[in-house]
């Protein structure tokens, strides 16, 4: 198989003259009086920024086969070396007509420009010869930037259009966590297109692979949550309660408490209750108590004590125990279901029963637990 149309002897000739200097250059003539020396010297030479952007990527989009050697010496030969942007458009303006060359140079590139210049070219090819820029892939495996690569595949198949081949590329992956950041990155993608194709992608995954279909709903949720609010929670509560649903409405609320958290309480305990109810508003609670615990603190002292907000008041009442046992007492003591207020109390008593035995054993004494939750307690061991 001929990886590199321009061959290796060339490709490891432009690399030499582009990142070491040549030792003696041979003079190439600009072959487009466009593209010509003194225009890509003056664009580079530009001290302001977007000026300069715009001049170069101007020029490279008149780069070609004629033009590469001859573009990449006069950029190598020139006092203002390409930033980050810049070797970017290179790479896209090449991948038009030559991606297996571009990739082949992008991967000889020193190590810190190496992943995002290649995730260039991935991005680009992706979208115009998917199974050519997958290929590609396979020859960069166990490298550490193997998956930046697959994030660009997969955004660039979904910029064209092709999300059913972005689709069977994370299906192919075995479960783990770079299968879920793919996932991810799909339904960021399709998000910025609006929320129908998301919708879609997500309700049609497949139910033989019960984990990826809820893994897709999770993602697309909590994606939705971030650009679409409204309509992602709309859309999450129309499927509550089924099996590839399970864990987004946490993911809804979480992003919600951020901005209004009345509003995304009342959403999470409008839904119909039950165990993952209750665990969506301890976990959303938990999470906004540490991240922005000043908040998080004003908005439940300011909040009537609720059977539904019961799992927010234990989380409270747990994050107090080690500092102030009695406020977590008291915050415990307002929990309305009467197990769960036990069962909490159990849990704070025998933490403080390990920090002063002596004053939890006279709080006991006017306690009102249970004997068995008090004998739990005085029985608490490290």
């Amino acid at each position: 198989m001929k990886w590199i149309p321009i061959g290796a002897f060339a490709i490891a000739a432009l690399v030499a003259a582009f990142w070491l200097g040549r030792a003696t250059r041979v003079e190439v003539e600009a072959p487009d009086p466009l593209l010509g020396r003194e225009s890509l010297m003056a664009a580079l030479a530009e001290s302001d920024w977007s000026e300069r952007t715009y001049r170069f990527s101007g020029l490279m989009r008149q780069l070609d086969s004629e033009n590469l050697d001859w573009a990449l010496q006069a950029i190598e030969e020139s006092p203002e070396r390409l930033n980050r942007d810049e070797l970017r458009i290179l790479m896209h303006a090449w991948s038009r007509f030559d991606p297996e060359g571009a990739f082949a140079f992008a991967l000889f590139a020193p190590e810190d420009q190496k992943r995002w210049m290649a995730s260039a070219v991935i991005y680009a090819w992706a979208q115009d010869d998917p199974s050519a820029a997958r290929g590609a892939l396979l020859g960069v495996q166990n490298t550490d930037f193997e998956l930046s690569l697959e994030q660009r595949f997969v955004m660039g198949r979904v910029k064209s259009g092709g999300i059913g081949e972005a689709h069977d590329y994370v299906e192919s992956l075995a479960p783990s966590t770079r299968r879920e950041l793919l996932v991810g990155e799909i339904a960021r993608s399709l998000a910025q297109e609006g929320t129908d194709g998301l919708m879609a992608w997500a309700e049609s995954a497949s139910e033989e692979d019960p984990k990826l279909r809820n893994t897709i709903f999770k993602k697309a949720a909590a994606v939705l949550a971030e650009y679409h609010l409204e309509a992602g929670a709309d859309w999450v509560a129309s499927h509550y309660g089924e099996p590839q649903a399970q864990g987004s409405a946490r993911l809804v609320a979480l992003n919600w408490a951020e901005s209004d958290p009345d509003a995304a309480f009342t959403w999470l305990t409008s839904l119909p209750g039950g165990e993952e109810q209750r665990e969506a508003v301890g976990f959303v609670f938990a999470y906004w108590l540490k991240s922005h615990p000043r908040n998080a603190i004003a908005w439940i002292e300011a909040s009537e004590p609720a059977e539904a907000l019961d799992p927010a008041m234990r989380a409270m009442a747990q994050s107090l125990v080690q500092e102030d046992p009695v406020a977590a007492i008291e915050w415990a003591r307002r929990i309305q279901d009467s197990g769960t207020r036990d069962r909490t109390l159990v849990r704070i008593g025998q933490r403080w029963y390990l920090l002063d035995p002596e004053a939890t054993r006279r709080w006991l004494a006017v306690s009102g637990l249970p004997r068995a939750g008090q004998r739990q307690i005085l029985e608490a061991k490290n």
